[in-house]
């Protein structure tokens, strides 16, 4: 399997219900969309990006970009579809992509006000439900995978070279890489947070909505 290291910037944090939750800022679009049976990715990066089905993307944040020390992983996102939009601006409430009210009203519909195409088609990602999950340790932080990487024989400026494009950040391909950190992940991940908890978490807190 192969799969994408990508940055972005560190998540807002949310506790409901007992349950600690890593998630992107609400004022506006969320990508990577995490409140979904199916976690979604239309947006962020992906036109630097050649996704395929059987992917596994790992979403990260560090101490500071791009000199970071420090890589924390809040998605593992395992591709099970890539679906085409008929019109790559526009998107209604009742078209089959849209899952329910509240991913369009979170992440679908920004597209008619961000992120507009002009050539290129748009395309939805969405996640594994059984395979996609939130990591967390057992005190409900993040989990940082430099360790990983360096067990790997990749150096943290191999990382930091490999992630940055200019003044910005760019996805690493991590190719075979992809399904051992996805195995690390599952030995070391003791809490993971899957599509469905969150989207029940979402329909109980509309606090959460985008504005």
């Amino acid at each position: 399997m192969n799969g994408y290291l990508i940055y972005h910037p560190s998540r807002a944090v949310a506790a409901l219900d007992a349950t600690v939750v890593y998630h992107d800022r609400i004022g506006g679009n969320q990508d990577p969309y995490i409140w979904n049976k199916q976690f979604l990715h239309t947006y962020c990066h992906i036109t630097q990006m050649k996704p395929n089905v059987g992917d596994i993307n790992f979403w990260v944040s560090g101490d500071s970009f791009p000199n970071f020390c420090r890589l924390y992983c809040d998605l593992v996102f395992v591709v099970a579809e890539k679906v085409y939009w008929g019109n790559a601006n526009i998107i209604d409430r009742n078209d089959v992509i849209v899952d329910n009210d509240e991913a369009y009203n979170d992440h679908y519909r920004w597209a008619m006000h961000q992120h507009h195409l002009k050539r290129r088609r748009r395309y939805t990602l969405k996640a594994d439900p059984e395979y996609s999950f939130q990591p967390q340790d057992i005190e409900n932080n993040l989990i940082d995978i430099i360790p990983f990487l360096i067990e790997q024989g990749i150096t943290i400026d191999d990382v930091r070279q490999g992630m940055r494009s200019g003044f910005n950040s760019k996805p690493l391909r991590l190719e075979s890489l992809a399904s051992k950190l996805y195995n690390w992940f599952e030995e070391n991940a003791p809490i993971k947070l899957d599509g469905l908890q969150l989207q029940n978490l979402r329909k109980n807190n509309p606090q959460l909505a985008s504005l």
